[in-house]
């Protein structure tokens, strides 16, 4: 089923979401060698170091002496927590500019951000289920703003199918407000998409 219109043109590239990411940016993730319950555990305090306000209170005293215990072990062990955090900020906030330009089809998740009766000209195209609504929003080079134009008509149980979105992609920073249930986020983009076609997805 096509909810837009048809393809034309030349035919477009099959993007990844990780093509999204630039080569320079794509590294070794020295967690990988871990098993499940290592790896949640060095997330846990990952989380911690970047998230834990610096004032020490009440509230976040035990969190402060667990990282504080936390972090020493782990560079003995060649985790710096510090390091791996200023990577992944480095990672998330690079753009794939040899994509800019191209005509392009890529698969995911459909958020809408406008809604006119049951139609759509902007959605957010994020790469899982229930990204922006009920996890943190993936980082901006894996988020992509498609601008749809004439509308397309918008079913609710397309929020949990992946489809399948062809256009003209640019690398953009930009920043949408995405409105939930409970009120509304602000969620940073990297890529700005001109939508040809939006269909239902096909696996290769």
């Amino acid at each position: 089923m096509i909810l837009a219109g048809a393809t034309v043109g030349h035919a477009a590239l099959a993007l990844t979401w990780n093509d999204l990411v630039p080569p320079s940016a794509r590294i070794e993730d020295p967690l990988d060698a871990m098993n499940d319950e290592e790896r949640e555990e060095v997330e846990w305090f990952i989380y911690l170091r970047d998230y834990l306000p610096a004032e020490v209170t009440p509230e976040t005293l035990e969190f402060h002496q667990e990282l504080n215990e936390a972090l020493p072990r782990l560079r003995a062990q060649g985790i710096d927590v510090d390091a791996i955090i200023a990577e992944r900020r480095a990672r998330a906030s690079a753009l794939n500019f040899d994509l800019d330009g191209q005509r392009v089809t890529l698969s995911g998740y459909l958020l809408p951000l406008d809604l006119s009766g049951r139609k759509i000209t902007q959605f957010l195209l994020v790469p899982y289920v229930g990204a922006c609504i009920h996890v943190p929003p993936p980082p901006p080079n894996q988020i992509v703003q498609a601008m749809v134009d004439p509308p397309i008509t918008y079913d609710i149980n397309t929020l949990f199918k992946p489809v399948s979105v062809t256009g003209r992609l640019t690398a953009q920073r930009a920043t949408a407000d995405l409105f939930l249930v409970d009120g509304s986020a602000i969620i940073d983009i990297g890529y700005i998409m001109k939508v040809e076609t939006v269909g239902e997805y096909e696996q290769q």
